[in-house]
């Protein structure tokens, strides 16, 4: 599997459903990226391994994004504006992040995610 295939995958699965749920009223397709970042992270993470890096924001939000082979991926970055700055994450397991309680909620967005990248990639195979 190339990032690019899966990167395809994800940008045609991600919706307002699959959107982080504080975030989901701004979600617009113009925008599919904006909120998709925890999701996507372990999406990724199923497909290429690696750790999770993550970082907050001055507002508290946080933002994913993986780390393969020594390479960041960040296939949400297209959220922001690309003046933004991100600071240094921390890097974290899987494990650690979705064992988090504060996440485990998401779990069920997830699913929905993965499910349709799996339909997506099955049927561009």
């Amino acid at each position: 599997m190339k990032i690019k295939i899966l990167e395809k995958a994800l940008f045609k699965s991600w919706s307002k459903d699959t959107c982080y749920q504080p975030m989901e009223e701004k979600w617009t397709p113009k925008n599919p990226a904006w909120g998709q970042c925890y999701i996507t992270a372990l999406i990724v993470n199923d497909y290429f391994g690696g750790k999770i890096l993550k970082t907050k924001f001055e507002d508290g939000t946080g933002h994913f994004w993986n780390l393969v082979d020594n390479k960041e991926i960040d296939l949400t970055r297209s959220q922001f504006d690309e003046n933004e700055i991100i600071s240094k994450p921390t890097i974290h397991s899987r494990d650690e992040i979705e064992n988090n309680p504060k996440y485990k909620k998401y779990n069920q967005k997830y699913l929905i995610l993965k499910k349709r990248v799996q339909k997506f990639l099955s049927e561009h195979n």
